[in-house]
């Protein structure tokens, strides 16, 4: 089979490597798509530290069941699957325990399907557990960030704010649920956002963007003890915060990640259920597409975010 390696910051090289073979309680997963996912690109660029080299990546897989090991039951060949990976996902094949998947219908896209930020998305938002017409702002509409959006009016929040410096995002934030778009280019954001909320800030803020910025940014427009999640992928620098400020707003924090594999999986479900529902909507977030041969292209996309992306997948058939 054909796998990308990450050979060094900034440099993929496709391997032969010999297709692996499902233990027991594991199936072998013919890949049909694999998410470019915001938490690699650390490693492409170089920031990432302490890290070695190769690595073989990868964890946004969806794909189609081509063998079983001893013990599996649940699935079968020719189920098409979407997958909880730790790794290994830029590749042909990919072994993976039956209890790490979802069986999707036959007219779910792989590009669509992507199991794990889906998942992530949906756990985040579960961690808020928000309250019908809770007012949220959400600092950084990414992909995740616009799904979160669909997420959160979905369990019943009242205004949703998407923040945004990129105003096709904000276009797009509109089209998932927002009910406020702002630009902290061309708008005073605590301002409008008080003015949105009777003065006191909203209940739930979501910083969803990895940067110091959107950190302080958050931190602004939260209601005293409301809740507050860091959700963005942080990479780079320590951030720092204002941390007399935070102890004197008694904000609620949240930690928007998980790392429990039973977890994860919950939340895969639920998110895909959503979308096999047709209440998760996932076309316009699936921008940029690329064969495994055009992996460092795929990466130099992500890492440089034009107007127009939103997601990059790898495609295999």
């Amino acid at each position: 089979m054909q796998a990308a390696i990450l050979q060094e910051p900034g440099k993929f090289i496709l391997e032969t490597r010999d297709i692996p073979s499902p233990g027991q309680s594991q199936v072998l997963i013919r890949t049909g798509v694999c998410g470019v996912c915001t938490s690699e690109l650390d490693m492409w660029t170089g920031e990432a530290k302490d890290l070695e080299y190769p690595r073989f990546i990868g964890h946004e897989v969806a794909g189609t069941v081509v063998a079983v090991g001893d013990g599996v039951q649940e699935v079968q060949n020719g189920d098409r699957v979407a997958v909880f990976a730790e790794g290994r996902g830029y590749a042909e094949y990919i072994v993976e325990d039956v209890s790490r998947l979802y069986v999707l219908k036959e007219e779910t896209p792989f590009d669509l399907a992507l199991g794990e930020p889906i998942a992530c998305s949906v756990n985040g938002v579960r961690k808020l557990d928000p309250q019908f017409n809770d007012s949220v702002a959400i600092v950084g509409t990414g992909f995740m960030g616009l799904i979160m959006t669909q997420l959160f009016r979905i369990r019943g929040a009242g205004k949703v704010i998407a923040i945004d410096t990129r105003e096709s995002m904000l276009e797009l934030a509109k089209k998932c649920g927002a009910t406020h778009t702002l630009n902290p280019t061309e708008n005073d954001v605590v301002s409008e956002v008080k003015a949105l909320t009777d003065g006191a800030g909203v209940d739930i803020g979501v910083e969803a963007a990895g940067k110091q910025a959107t950190l302080d940014s958050i931190a602004k427009l939260v209601r005293m003890e409301g809740k507050l999640e860091i959700f963005g992928f942080h990479q780079g620098e320590p951030r720092t915060i204002n941390m007399a400020h935070w102890n004197w707003m008694a904000f609620d924090l949240v930690n928007g990640h998980t790392r429990s594999a039973h977890i994860y999986v919950e939340g895969m479900e639920i998110g895909l259920q959503l979308l096999e529902s047709g209440k998760l909507v996932m076309d316009d977030l699936v921008t940029h597409r690329y064969p495994l041969a055009e992996i460092n292209e795929a990466f130099r996309t992500a890492t440089q975010k034009s107007d127009d992306f939103v997601k990059g997948v790898i495609i295999f058939e």
